[in-house]
């Protein structure tokens, strides 16, 4: 029994030198100190200071008061780490030899460097907005992105495009034509942003608001037909064969193999009764896909007009 007897002892003297171990960077010391903004030298208030001894097994952390100030008495003689994070600000770390206890300590002043870069809550509401848009789970696209435009108001005209979007997937066209107005009034040379402006406007069945946007764009910086086509589709749609055809005839002109433009061109030539330009299209639709479906079409079109 006698060895057990001694290996209790053993454990208990373990037992009770573990929390004594853990507890070896306290002492009479005393650190203190003051975090301020490295530009204009304010102070930063609930800044955390860590104090770390490794040691003698850890320390402690703190924050600063509204004056940017802290203060620790009753640590060890240790070389401390010093490590200082505020939110915005550069993490900034010093080690301080503290050689004895009753060491008359300086006071441990540190100026932050603001944060390179965008903060993380902003980084965190960008990709949030971008996955919930890319899902199409409007209501969580839309918070997101309109948190990101109150903290960085700067950033705002770059999300507007897509906040028109929103607001037109959620039906609340007003909105959505507000949003498509300040980003063509912030970049007027955006011919680009004036076609989907006048897209938006003629899917909410607002032709003459769309007919606005329209007036105002260079023909000539339009880069591709696709804009056009689907403003012809639009005015189609409305059974509007002149403006069909207007929009159809600059959609091929900017891209002359867009051959769906010249199928529906047909079509719309067909309710204005023209029947010889109607089979001139019908026939370019078969000339540049002549066994697709739409040269398919075409031909049975042409069919019909005999």
């Amino acid at each position: 029994m006698r060895p057990m007897k001694r290996l209790s002892l053993v454990l208990f003297a373990v037992a009770l030198a573990a929390p004594l171990q853990a507890q070896d960077w306290k002492g009479m010391g005393r650190l203190f100190g003051k975090v301020t903004d490295a530009t204009d030298n304010k102070p930063i208030a609930g800044a955390s200071v860590k104090l770390d001894c490794p040691s003698r097994g850890g320390g402690t952390t703190l924050t600063t008061d509204k004056k940017g100030s802290w203060a620790f008495q009753g640590l060890a003689a240790c070389n401390w780490n010093v490590d200082i994070k505020a939110d915005g600000y550069q993490v900034k770390s010093i080690t301080v030899p503290m050689t004895s206890e009753q060491a008359r300590m300086a006071p441990v002043d540190l100026k932050l460097d603001k944060a390179k870069g965008p903060p993380p809550e902003l980084v965190e509401a960008l990709k949030a907005g971008d996955a919930a848009f890319t899902a199409q789970q409007w209501p969580v696209a839309r918070e997101n992105y309109e948190k990101v435009a109150t903290m960085r108001p700067d950033l705002a005209p770059q999300l507007y495009p897509r906040l028109a979007r929103i607001y037109g997937a959620e039906k609340n066209t007003e909105k959505a034509l507000e949003y498509l107005q300040k980003a063509i009034d912030l970049d007027p040379s955006n011919q680009q942003m004036k076609l989907v402006a006048a897209n938006a406007a003629m899917d909410a069945g607002l032709t003459d608001k769309a007919l606005v946007f329209l007036a105002t764009i260079d023909d000539a910086k339009i880069t591709n037909g696709d804009g056009y086509f689907d403003l012809a589709v639009g005015f189609l749609r409305r059974n509007d064969s002149a403006n069909a055809v207007e929009y159809f005839t600059k959609s091929v002109a900017k891209d002359p193999k867009i051959v769906e433009a010249y199928y529906w061109r047909g079509v719309a030539y067909l309710q204005q009764q023209k029947m010889a330009e109607a089979k001139a299209d019908m026939q370019k639709v078969i000339e540049l896909d002549p066994s697709g479906p739409n040269g398919e079409k075409a031909k049975k079109a042409l069919e019909q007009m005999k």
